[in-house]
């Protein structure tokens, strides 16, 4: 077993809190989602919640998101694959 000391940002706090109120029956489909909705789940577990405003305010909330635009024809045998973002 390991314990884990996670820093996490208010605003993803709550994204994850989110993720739990609004999908109650958030369930696993396979082996490595039930490890990573268990992970989540203690993440926003108020008995882990040790100390708020660690370091002070910060702005986690600004995260810069790249799309990727993806070929109608996914094919790889037409050998015209672009695979830069």
């Amino acid at each position: 077993m390991k314990k884990v000391e996670l820093y996490i940002g208010d605003f993803e706090y709550k994204q994850i809190e989110e993720i739990f109120e609004n999908e109650k029956d958030f369930q696993p489909v396979n082996e490595k989602d039930h490890v990573i909705i268990k992970a989540l789940k203690e993440i926003i577990n108020p008995n882990n919640l040790l100390e708020e405003n660690v370091g002070g305010e910060q702005d986690t909330e600004t995260v810069t998101y790249k799309k990727i635009i993806e070929p109608e024809d996914k094919s790889l045998d037409k050998g015209d694959v672009n695979f830069k973002l």
